[in-house]
């Protein structure tokens, strides 16, 4: 459990113990000062006195020295004797105190006295009942009168220790999805129902989600059109540049070039941006299959490497046999060939690209593709991933922290690996360049199999 949940848990439960022990040594320390404290048996040795002198004093038959005699017992002593004089009446008024023990399940003791002038009084005795051993006086009593209150204390502080950490524990996952990209998370019930701070919290939470997906969505939408509408101009621009090269005598054929160029590049962008918004929807499903991704990684290597010009290192890959892995094999192959083409980009004529995938704890994945290049400030190395984010002091603008320079390569596969349950990380080698680590969650059938 969290360890706000038992901070509250003991400072709760402490304060209910340090209350239940205070209120029990003064329960105590009443009971001793009353007499309460004292066994059955020395309350009938005192007995006996106290019941020696009222005999004394009903036999005079002075009722005025017989009233100062019980008022002068101890509170323990005094309601168990009671003296019923000619008329039935009680001697101190008690009358109902004695009409409830009539009633009641004690037995009481009886004995009539005659005094010198004649009168017929009854002493009534209250036997002593032998004190529970929860309520009984001394240590054994004070330590069971604790046990049974921290057992209700550790109840009661359980109880309200989880209504108070439960709600932020909810509250804090859905806070971290959100923080993770992950805009369709809601609170939701039974939290936004609470009538407190926390269901307003909850309630705030959510609407804050909403606003932020359905921003996002709006942004998605409006790229996606821009970027459609993109392609029609494209197009014709195209076609012109193949009317103007067939009418051009070669004059301006330099300027041809370059509009073909920048085409080329514009081109590039827009599929690059189709391409993020296609990777990084949700409506995209995934087409879930099991795979060998070493074997994935060994055919895309040998592409890459059949691609890559003479006369510079290849790529190396480092891998385990057998890599089973369950998920959408094409879109995990556009995302490490984003990584390799960026590695490849940032480290020509530095050294080679390596690919290295092995397992790792927790039945993952682990691949690390490495460059030897410059490398990145460590300023900028969280934020590598976003969409259209370069670093112009470190990477040039023809592979600043993506495919093509325009920041999408990387955004595109950090998408990719996020979808198919996985995370990516970069951070600088010591001996120079970069690495970008991916992990995923291997298939546990398949590898037991």
């Amino acid at each position: 459990m969290p360890r706000l949940f038992w901070k509250l848990f003991f400072a709760l439960w402490l304060s209910i113990m340090v209350f239940a022990g205070l209120v029990s040594w003064i329960n105590q320390s009443v009971m001793l000062q009353q007499g309460m404290g004292m066994t059955a048996r020395g309350f009938d040795d005192d007995f006996r006195q106290f019941r020696t002198r009222l005999l004394n004093d009903l036999k005079q038959g002075d009722e005025a020295q017989m009233g100062r005699t019980l008022r002068a017992l101890p509170r323990a002593f005094r309601n168990h004797v009671l003296v019923v004089v000619p008329g039935g009446g009680e001697l101190l008024g008690r009358e109902h105190l004695l009409e409830r023990l009539h009633h009641g399940p004690v037995r009481l003791h009886r004995q009539r006295f005659t005094s010198a002038n004649g009168k017929v009084y009854t002493l009534v005795v209250v036997p002593r009942m032998p004190a529970r051993a929860l309520l009984e006086p001394g240590p054994r009593g004070f330590g069971l009168r604790l046990g049974v209150a921290a057992l209700v204390a550790a109840l009661v502080s359980f109880l309200l220790a989880r209504y108070l950490a439960a709600p932020l524990g909810q509250l804090g996952i859905a806070s971290r999805r959100l923080a993770t990209g992950d805009l369709s998370v809601r609170v939701g019930a039974p939290l936004d129902q609470r009538r407190d701070e926390f269901g307003q919290l909850a309630l705030d939470l959510d609407e804050m989600a909403q606003r932020l997906q359905t921003a996002q969505q709006a942004n998605q939408r409006l790229l996606r059109d821009v970027s459609h509408e993109l392609r029609s101009p494209l197009a014709r621009l195209r076609v012109a540049l193949e009317i103007g090269r067939n009418k051009d005598s070669g004059a301006v054929s330099a300027e041809l070039d370059r509009i073909e160029l920048e085409c080329g590049r514009l081109e590039t962008l827009v599929d690059e941006v189709l391409g993020l918004l296609r990777e990084s929807g949700d409506s995209q499903a995934l087409r879930v299959e099991t795979f060998d991704l070493a074997e994935m990684l060994q055919d895309l290597v040998a592409t890459v490497n059949y691609e890559t010009a003479e006369g510079r290192d290849p790529v190396v890959l480092t891998a385990t046999s057998a890599l089973p892995f369950r998920g959408d094999r094409e879109l995990l192959w556009r995302a490490f060939e984003n990584l390799l083409r960026n590695a490849l980009q940032h480290s020509a004529g530095s050294g080679p690209v390596e690919v290295k995938a092995a397992p790792c704890a927790g039945n993952q994945i682990q691949v690390d593709v490495e460059d030897s290049g410059p490398g990145i400030a460590e300023a900028h190395l969280s934020r590598i991933f976003e969409p259209f984010y370069r670093v112009d002091q470190a990477r040039s603008r023809a592979g600043g922290g993506g495919s093509g320079g325009h920041g999408l390569g990387l955004a595109i596969a950090a998408s990719a690996v996020r979808r198919n349950g996985g995370r990516i990380t970069a951070a600088n080698r010591r001996q120079g360049g970069l690495r970008m680590q991916v992990v995923l969650p291997a298939d546990a059938d398949a590898s037991a199999a």
